[in-house]
């Protein structure tokens, strides 16, 4: 008779997913609102919307995902922040449209659930949600032996908010001559990490070895919640682009209407000196670089140039660093000036 083979042999642990969903539920908890019904433990979540402060509620939904910077957070054993990436990466897409975050629900695929080990990422997916005061309702986790090897694995983001139709952020009214405002970064946030990593950690060199490098490397990308939550109110926004894959040069002619363009003042903001090491390293061109990463701008606003002494004067209330980077124009396609 043939001896037994049982689920754990083949590489999965229900005792580990039941342990790892309990040890995961007081960063669930911090995350909580009133507006969540019953448990996050049940096979859906509840979401009660408050439909007396809308006329015209849209619901806005978003997926995203970190990337290969989970490859490099493995070997460098940085995994926490992975998970404000991740809902960085899809609360910042959907603010771009004015919406404000509601819930968000996460997955995480690896080829072995380590309880500890994989733990870190959902308490970095609660801080980023509680950054963006955005409800983590549920998720799902997954072991795949077959799939992922080894300490792989891969991360998946789905955030859902809300905004009034009155209050969507209507691109079609930018017009030449309007300007563009620039947030910075903190970083280079989730994107490009594919050349980041051939560069610097497929082999052994100083720089998988220096921990400022890495540190900077690995900082979370910023949620720029908190920073639109106080500005909306006090001028017109135009449009919101999030430079994410494609860098500015592939983000910004997302939100400027057919027939349009835009010109960008290249010195009009601090380039950070880790794109400028990046560039020395992998000998891009400008143009290349400005098409991959954020180049120290992770967000871009578009308003009306009668409105820049309000923005102004909002943004000197508030300290927050902001940069004009350049304007609208009648010819379509992007220039760097």
């Amino acid at each position: 008779m043939k001896d037994k083979i049982t689920y754990k042999d083949s590489g999965v642990s229900i005792y580990e997913g039941n342990r790892f969903v309990k040890s995961i539920q007081p960063y669930i908890k911090k995350t909580l609102n009133k507006n969540v019904i019953g448990s996050t433990t049940s096979f859906a979540a509840l979401f009660a919307i408050n439909t007396n402060k809308y006329k015209k509620p849209l619901l806005v939904a978003c997926t995203d995902g970190v990337g290969t910077k989970i490859q490099i957070g493995i070997k460098t054993n940085k995994i926490k922040g992975l998970g404000i990436d991740l809902v960085a990466m899809c609360v910042n897409d959907l603010l771009c449209t004015g919406a404000t975050p509601l819930f968000f629900l996460d997955y995480l695929a690896t080829s072995k659930l380590r309880t500890k080990y994989h733990s870190e990422i959902i308490k970095g997916i609660s801080e980023g949600c509680i950054e963006s005061k955005c409800t983590l309702v549920g998720g799902e986790t997954a072991e795949t032996p077959g799939v992922y090897t080894g300490t792989d694995f891969d991360l998946a983001g789905f955030a859902v908010g809300i905004v009034d139709r009155q209050k969507l952020i209507n691109t079609t009214r930018i017009k030449s001559g309007d300007l563009l405002i620039g947030l910075p970064s903190n970083g280079i946030h989730s994107n490009g990490y594919s050349l980041v990593r051939k560069l610097f950690f497929t082999k052994n060199n100083h720089y998988s070895r220096d921990k400022k490098f890495i540190n900077s490397v690995m900082k979370p990308t910023r949620i720029y919640f908190n920073v639109l939550n106080k500005i909306k109110s006090k001028f017109a926004i135009k449009g919101i682009a999030h430079i994410t894959g494609g860098g500015l040069v592939g983000n910004i002619p997302r939100i400027i209407p057919q027939g349009l363009g835009c010109e960008l003042i290249k010195d009009s903001w601090p380039t950070p000196k880790l794109f400028d090491l990046i560039q020395e390293s992998s000998r891009l061109s400008s143009r290349e670089m400005f098409n991959i990463f954020n180049m120290g701008i992770g967000l871009v606003l578009c308003i009306d140039k009668n409105k820049l002494p309000i923005l102004e004067k909002t943004f000197s209330l508030i300290k927050e660093k902001y940069y004009l980077i350049g304007t609208i124009s009648k010819k379509s396609g992007l220039k760097i000036i």
